[in-house]
């Protein structure tokens, strides 16, 4: 097995079933422990057979199997217009990163986002963690399954998004409103860094601020936690606005 780019490599039997169930055609190759052998290795063999891919066992793995990726082409800003070109859907929410720098958090966003079926993630490149080994393993299988644009501009990203009808909702713990002014149709969530939250520009064009907690004695949340309670929220607001439709 060559460890020489671990970011190739996805390890542990959610990641790799959620490929072969969900994304085969990006799997190059699977690696399996060569001295275990139990019900969970079986049927993973056994679905590995069922699509024609093969198996090869490895003396350096002990319990959770590994597989190799083809990484896609990184998708910019330039890509994010094609896709909406292509999709003329008036209900996607997409999450917007700004300044997101420890990896965990990112890969737990990611795989939150995933969870909840998000359409679309940006990440401020310059500004955030990159999508490396421990990103890919705190997500479980997300950073695989999400549309994820990488851009160097925020602000012309967020532009570009305004153009396509989102609502930018900017969430930061100094704000007085909560989620009464989020409407109908596009929206997209930015979230900011863990210790300063969204950088000013950025927080100045976003459509509304939203605070998603009230209390006196603490209302600030690790940034996972409030992307997975804040796009839930959303996404449930906007399918009330539909059942009123």
């Amino acid at each position: 097995m060559n460890t020489d780019n671990k970011n190739n490599l996805r390890e542990g039997f959610h990641h790799v079933e959620i490929l072969l169930d969900n994304k085969p055609e990006r799997i190059k190759k699977i690696y399996l422990p060569l001295e275990r052998s139990d019900d969970r290795i079986e049927k993973l063999i056994e679905k590995c057979g069922n699509i024609g891919l093969k198996v090869e066992f490895s003396k350096k793995l002990k319990k959770s199997p590994v597989v190799e990726v083809i990484e896609p082409t990184k998708q910019n800003l330039k890509d994010l217009k094609k896709t909406l070109d292509l999709n003329p859907s008036t209900n996607q929410t997409f999450i917007v990163l700004d300044n997101i720098i420890d990896p965990r958090n990112l890969g737990a966003i990611l795989r939150t986002a995933a969870v909840l079926n998000i359409d679309g993630i940006i990440i401020n490149k310059d500004h955030c963690a990159p999508t490396t080994d421990t990103v890919h393993r705190v997500s479980c299988g997300g950073s695989d399954l999400l549309n994820i644009f990488y851009v160097s501009n925020l602000l012309n990203c967020i532009k570009t998004l305004k153009e396509f009808n989102f609502q930018m909702i900017g969430f930061t713990e100094h704000a007085k409103d909560g989620l009464q002014k989020i409407r109908d149709g596009n929206s997209a969530l930015v979230f900011g860094s863990e210790e300063k939250g969204i950088r000013t520009k950025t927080l100045e064009a976003c459509d509304i601020h939203v605070n998603l907690i009230k209390n006196d004695k603490i209302n600030s949340l690790n940034v996972s936690v409030a992307m997975g309670i804040a796009a839930n929220e959303v996404i449930g607001i906007k399918k009330s606005f539909q059942i009123k439709c």
